[in-house]
């Protein structure tokens, strides 16, 4: 795939996001997708092998305003596939012409409320979560940062995706132990913590506090001075050791010495270097909160990061109970053990191949006919009874008030958007549709692919006609076999055991929404591998009893209205009445996400 990627800001590659944004960037490599990248000249020699979009590096405040309202429009969009933001938390644009997913690492402004001067808390508060809002996928690296843009940014729950973060294993070396303990990061205060760890270390016991350094490698950044000078005026001064930013090529030494490892920051997006403490086999000690309590829990010793004396109790724990440091070392590697950057960058990709809208609660694939197509194939390839369905304004409509039904569609392996009502409810809610995936234009292209299909709905006359027609098409599949929705020539039973004797790759069922959803649903398991499809009024448009609108309507998608004159008694609640509500239900639905 042929993927945009913005990998800016890259912090001259010294921050946890320009390690995200580097080892996703090599994970996609190494898949073999073509990437082209967005940067700034502080990540230009870094990424120089693809192709780039370079931005001049000044100050924060023009690499906000360019990023948001002037690189948008000098990208040739319709080159990609798609986009991905790396940074979404840090900078946005202000359209997204092709699906774009936004990953966001943490909203620690609103538990570190000083972390940034006020036009930054105006940028991050007011301005990014509306052009966030607007990607049409939005990630989130933790579930804590997941619960901050639902409560902060107001973003829909069904939008967001956790896909954590991985992490590169450091290698494992010999050195010399030393007793020491370590905690990597920038020096950011009060962010991350420094000065409560410096007094936790001064309240440890006496032996301790001679016996151990605390060593605490990392660039300094806002706040540090405040730090520096505790730590000069501290008793205990001589036992701090600041080592400044170190390569990652370094770390590993580091942490082979380190008697421990501990990470007391307020709030964390995602903690790499607890992870990597774990995968060595460091016994660890973390904050209870953020993602550092999920990725903690059960492999570290956890505390809360305001309470300095928790923070030395921990300490005191781990460097005098070596029971305690073997059962937190077997268990962080395994916790470890988990997470990769493959597993990030796949994670993302399937966003792309499984892109999805939502419509009062009911989630749908929101791509092209072709990716829809190739669904059903991967279905089909694995040998196991799926349902897929079709979904309209008229479905959702039966949605909102059939709650088994809305639970039926949930559950589907597969939904796609049929008609212009979900294509807009889903643009009025900060969803894009690709194209309209409905099952009558489906069909013809279905035929050419090398599957067994099973016609079942309709009336007898209908279902062989249908039969009939669709083996006249010509294509690659074989139509098998086909059975009325009345069961007036073959019963229930009789029709599974033709089934069973068939066995087609999928099955066509035409009895209309929501029975044929229900009877899917009812009896998948007695289908033998199949792939059911609803497909509602399908068959009577194949055998042609009804006529299908003029070519020149369907591409303005005003079908409904040919529909409509066709069927004017029968069709007029679902149009005349049922459009409108569906139009008022979704902006109900707008106004409740709001506030």
């Amino acid at each position: 795939m042929n993927i945009l990627i913005s990998a800016i800001p890259f912090d001259n590659g010294k921050s946890g996001i320009s390690v995200y944004i580097r080892e996703v960037v090599r994970a996609l490599e190494s898949a073999g997708h073509k990437l082209t990248l967005v940067v700034e000249d502080d990540g230009a020699k870094e990424f120089e092998r693809f192709d780039l979009i370079r931005i001049k590096k000044r100050n924060a405040l023009f690499s906000m305003l360019y990023s948001l309202f002037i690189l948008p429009f000098r990208i040739n969009w319709k080159s990609y596939d798609f986009c991905i933001m790396l940074a979404a938390n840090r900078r946005v644009f202000c359209r997204y012409p092709i699906f774009t997913i936004a990953v966001v690492h943490d909203l620690s402004q609103y538990h570190v409320p000083v972390k940034y001067d006020k036009f930054r808390m105006f940028y991050i508060k007011k301005v990014l979560p509306h052009y966030v809002r607007k990607a049409q996928s939005v990630v989130a690296i933790s579930r804590s940062t997941r619960d901050d843009l639902v409560k902060y940014w107001h973003i829909p729950e069904e939008k967001i995706t956790v896909v954590y973060n991985g992490f590169t294993p450091p290698e494992k070396v010999d050195a010399e132990k030393k007793k020491q303990i370590l905690y990597i990061s920038r020096i950011e205060h009060p962010g991350k913590n420094h000065l409560n760890l410096l007094k936790a270390f001064e309240l440890l016991p006496e032996n301790l506090r001679n016996e151990y350094t605390l060593v605490m490698p990392g660039a300094p950044w806002n706040g540090a001075e405040t730090v520096f000078e505790y730590a000069k005026n501290s008793p205990c001064a001589d036992r701090f050791d600041f080592a400044g930013f170190v390569d990652f090529e370094k770390l590993p030494e580091l942490y082979a010495q380190s008697t421990m490892y501990i990470f007391p920051s307020h709030f964390e997006g995602f903690g790499l270097s607890l992870l990597e403490a774990m995968h060595v086999g460091i016994p660890c000690a973390c904050s209870n909160n953020s993602s550092l309590g999920e990725l903690g829990e059960g492999a570290a010793e956890l505390f809360d990061p305001a309470s300095v004396q928790e923070i030395s109790d921990a300490m005191k724990k781990i460097l005098t109970d070596r029971t305690c440091q073997q059962m937190l070392s077997e268990k962080g590697k395994t916790k470890a053990a988990a997470f990769s950057w493959r597993n990030t960058a796949n994670g993302l990709l399937e966003l792309y191949r499984n892109r999805s809208a939502s419509l009062f609660g009911v989630p749908f694939f929101s791509g092209t006919m072709e990716e829809a197509l190739q669904k059903i194939d991967l279905l089909v390839k694995s040998k196991t009874p799926h349902h897929v369905a079709f979904i309209n304004a008229h479905c959702l409509n039966i949605a909102c008030n059939d709650r088994a039904y809305k639970e039926v569609l949930r559950e589907c392996s597969a939904v796609f958007a049929d008609g212009i009502g979900a294509r807009i409810g889903a643009a009025m809610l900060g969803f894009k549709v690709e194209e309209n995936v409905n099952g009558t234009d489906m069909f013809p292209l279905l035929a050419r692919r090398p599957h067994r299909i099973y016609l079942f709905g309709g009336s007898p006359e209908v279902a062989k006609t249908a039969l009939a027609k669709s083996r006249a098409i010509g294509g690659k599949a074989e139509f098998v076999g086909c059975a009325d929705g009345f069961f007036k020539e073959k019963s229930e039973a009789e029709l599974f055991a033709e089934l069973d004797e068939l066995k087609p790759d999928i099955v066509l069922v035409a009895m209309g929404v929501p029975k044929q959803e229900m009877w899917i649903s009812q009896n998948l398991s007695r289908l033998p591998g199949c792939v059911a499809i609803g497909v509602g009024g399908l068959l009577d448009f194949v055998s042609e009893r009804i006529p299908r609108a003029p070519l020149w309507m369907r591409k303005l998608n005003i079908e409904w209205c040919f529909r409509l004159y066709c069927e004017p008694v029968r069709l007029f609640k679902r149009y005349i009445i049922g459009n409108p509500l569906f139009i008022a239900r979704v902006c109900q639905s707008k106004l409740w996400r709001k506030k």
